[in-house]
């Protein structure tokens, strides 16, 4: 089969992925609170627009005290995962009156034997005003629902730079055999 039908083949399987974190957000928001909390976000892949934004807008609230910007710019990330049809990658956006501001983006890949699905690259905005109810929630839904629909057993994050912060979201530390790299994993059920 040719790369046009692997390319639309995994973004059917993405988009389905985030179609489901979507409904099931939907079903657990009941209070004016979350309406109000939730409102204007969008799961989207990562495109030109997102990294244009990421670009030109998140190194102006980068600071030494909080986040000095990545090793590796989203452009370059980017052309490397877009290149592997199986990617994973999310772009979380939220509107404030008539205003998109790109609150998070991640990128990952499937190992070969699609065992697990490992979350890369992980980043979230420090553009007020701040997504009240956290990027790493959809983000981690999404994986964890691409993974599923892959078959995978575990969904892992790379060399979290808190790992603290994961394991409210149930991740826990695993090692991998012959590898240097620190992991998080949440194992997944397909029930």
């Amino acid at each position: 089969m040719d790369e046009q039908y692997w390319f639309a083949y995994y973004q059917t399987l993405r988009l389905e992925a985030r179609s489901r974190v979507v409904d099931a957000l939907n079903r657990r928001i009941s209070t004016p609170e979350d309406r109000e909390k939730w409102r204007g976000i969008t799961l989207s892949s990562i495109n030109t627009e997102a990294i244009d934004y990421a670009r030109t807008h998140w190194p102006r609230y980068y600071s030494n005290d909080l986040f000095n910007g990545m090793p590796y710019s989203w452009e370059r990330l980017y052309f490397k995962f877009h290149a592997i049809f199986s990617n994973f990658n999310i772009a979380v956006w939220q509107e404030y009156d008539d205003i998109k501001i790109l609150q998070g983006l991640a990128f990952g890949k499937p190992s070969k034997g699609k065992t697990h699905l490992v979350v890369n690259w992980l980043e979230r905005s420090y553009e007020p005003p701040y997504f009240p109810g956290g990027v790493l929630l959809p983000i981690l839904a999404s994986a964890e629902e691409y993974a599923k629909l892959l078959g995978c057993e575990r969904v892992l994050i790379k060399d979290a730079v808190d790992p603290l912060e994961f394991q409210g979201y149930g991740y826990a530390p695993h090692k991998l055999p012959n590898v240097r790299a620190s992991y998080l994993a949440k194992e997944l059920d397909h029930g």
